[in-house]
């Protein structure tokens, strides 16, 4: 059915009906009604799911509880072997690996100094023995006329001290009349003959130095070629080749040297015949600078040559002349130095010296005092083992009395101990086995010196045991007698030695700040493998064993307020069945005592 529509323009515009199937909204109810649908439909489903779980079964066998550890291989004996002394190694008897026994000598060190000593004790010990014998004989006529001897011995000292004394005071006495000589020699102090004398000297060598200041900046000259220009025409352009500041240098300091040894040569030709004190020390100065300048300059034309290549028209030989001749030149100027300072030090030492003369007299006079009462002293001391000597001679004479052999008997006694005590340093210089055993490692060579500080040796026993720490979390588990299998990473996983625990220490050990408890074990054999010292080994203790056991996984245990308990599946339903634990074996796997029977099925947790 066709409808007509007039619009504002008075035209007519034919309307059609659109069928319900061509329209969109029916569609999106019907998409709608389908979603919501299926999300009713999934949601009734999801509630009405049978709930899913993971279980394990309750298993029944064999049931092991282990400890893992892992320790080093060491011997049953291990001694660290030190010399008690300090010294070199002369002598080493043993070998690495080498069986040896208790006492035995390893090595010795240089004993010659001691067996020096031991050789001076034994003499000692000898001459005290013979000298208590000699006393516990008697006096002999012999013994009477070395006391004799003695005296007369003493009195021919004192004569020839006397003799001595004599020459001495004699002596002293020349020595205070040349001082007295000397002191009148300085009096007038600068104008004393002894001031004028060192004067005199300190010209003439103005002379000597005025003359080795022109040979020295003449040999200057010829290598530097600045006066005499024609001197270094064959190696002047090689000059400095290596560093070209040293001919600035050194032509700088020629220049300066120059204008000094020209000041010096117009200071000593003013002189004249009878010169001034003051003149003189004024051309002292003078001289001391043109000598401090020459002496710069030879350092600077010194510093050149060694900057100098031997190249062009300058040889090796050539360069080397010119290197000594220039040394030489220096090593005169470097003398002429120091002569002028000694020179100069000496007319000080001049002007000085009345005082000195004074002193020197002084000291005379007091030395001849001294000599004096020394042959004083002397003639009393000797005097003294005078009648010490005729009173040892007196009782010489008389048999010996109890206190003077009791002092051979103690002189005796004290020399024996000496040389004990010089043996037993020796006993310190040779390194002995303290335990029977095996020589395990030489630390020492012939002829290194060695200290007591260093480990020399070390004795091992041929039998090896392991020591492990375990954490005190599972050291309760371990029993003296426990079993255990041993592998090392020298021979690989696939060799398995059985160990025995010896040992369980009661003290603790803290290892960052965990406590663990250190475990000894032994080797029943060792089949033929070669255990070494300090080897890496694996331990597993077997601790415990039950061969038919029911376990479980500990990790489903569960516990209330009344004690452990696991969820058991049964026909669909989950019971809450409590259990008696036994032994925690290895795995995470624990042994149920009560609760539980083979073959029942243990819920671990929901599936989701």
């Amino acid at each position: 059915m066709k409808k007509e529509k007039i619009t504002p323009n008075n035209t007519t515009t034919i309307l059609k009906k659109i069928p319900w199937y061509k329209k969109k909204a029916p569609y999106i109810i019907i998409v709608t009604l389908f979603i919501f649908s299926g999300v009713a439909y999934g949601k009734y489903k999801d509630n009405n799911k049978p709930i899913e779980y993971e279980t394990v079964f309750v298993e029944q066998g064999e049931l092991v509880q282990t400890v893992d550890g892992t320790g080093n291989i060491e011997s049953a004996l291990e001694i660290d072997l030190h010399f008690e002394t300090n010294g070199k190694v002369v002598r080493i008897d043993k070998q690495i690996n080498e069986e040896i026994k208790i006492g035995e000598i390893i090595a010795v060190l240089d004993t010659r100094d001691i067996n020096a000593r031991i050789a001076g004790a034994n003499a000692n010990v000898a001459r005290a023995r013979a000298d208590l014998e000699t006393v516990l004989a008697g006096n002999t006529d012999a013994k009477i006329s070395s006391m004799q001897a003695a005296v007369d011995k003493t009195k021919a000292d004192l004569a020839q001290i006397k003799v001595t004394d004599e020459k001495a005071i004699q002596n002293a006495i020349s020595a205070k009349e040349t001082a007295q000589n000397n002191l009148k020699l300085s009096e007038g102090g600068d104008d004393s003959q002894i001031v004028e004398d060192a004067y005199g000297d300190l010209t003439a060598l103005f002379y000597t130095i005025q003359n080795d200041m022109a040979q020295a900046l003449t040999q200057a000259d010829n290598i530097l070629g600045i006066d005499n220009v024609l001197s270094n025409d064959e190696y002047e352009d090689v000059l400095g080749s290596l560093n070209s500041n040293t001919l600035t240098t050194a032509k700088s300091n020629y220049t300066i040297a120059r204008t000094k040894k020209n000041n010096t040569d117009s200071s000593v030709n003013a002189l004249g015949l009878i010169p001034t004190h003051t003149t003189i020390d004024q051309t002292t100065l003078t001289i001391t600078e043109g000598l401090s300048a020459i002496r710069q300059l030879l350092f600077s034309v010194s510093d050149l040559l060694n900057s100098t290549a031997p190249i062009g028209d300058l040889s090796t030989t050539e360069l080397a002349a010119l290197k000594t001749n220039i040394e030489t030149v220096r090593t005169s100027i470097a003398g002429d130095h120091t002569t002028l300072i000694n020179a100069n030090q000496a007319v000080q030492t001049a002007k000085n010296s009345y005082t000195s003369y004074q002193i020197s007299y002084d000291k005379a006079v007091l030395d001849l005092t001294n000599a004096e009462k020394k042959a004083a002293a002397n003639l009393a001391t000797y005097q003294a083992l005078i009648d010490q000597a005729q009173a040892n001679l007196n009782d010489t004479k008389n048999p010996p009395r109890d206190t003077e052999v009791a002092v051979y008997r103690a002189s005796l006694s004290a020399n024996q101990a000496s040389l004990a005590q010089v043996v037993a340093e020796r006993e310190k210089s040779i390194l002995r086995a303290p335990a029977t055993g095996v020589l395990g490692k030489i630390d020492m060579k012939i002829g290194e010196y060695m200290t007591s500080q260093n480990m020399a040796a070390k004795i091992i026993n041929p039998d090896f045991q392991i020591k492990v720490d375990i954490p005190e979390t599972d050291i309760v588990k371990i029993a003296s007698g426990n079993k255990a299998t041993v592998t090392f990473d020298a021979f690989g996983d696939d060799v398995e030695l059985e160990a025995v625990t010896e040992i369980i220490e009661k003290g603790e050990t803290v290892i960052q700040d965990v406590i663990y408890y250190t475990v000894t074990l032994s080797f029943p054999k060792t089949e033929g493998y070669t255990l070494l010292n300090g080897m890496t080994a694996d331990v597993v203790f077997y601790t415990s064993k039950i061969e038919d056991a029911l376990y479980i996984p500990q990790r489903i245990i569960r516990t209330n307020g009344i004690g452990k308990y696991v969820r058991v599946l049964k026909n669909g339903d989950v019971e809450e069945r409590p259990v008696v634990l036994g032994l925690r074996g290895d795995s995470g796997l624990v042994e149920i005592k009560e609760g539980l029977e083979e073959g029942e099925e243990l819920v671990v947790s929901i599936v989701e």
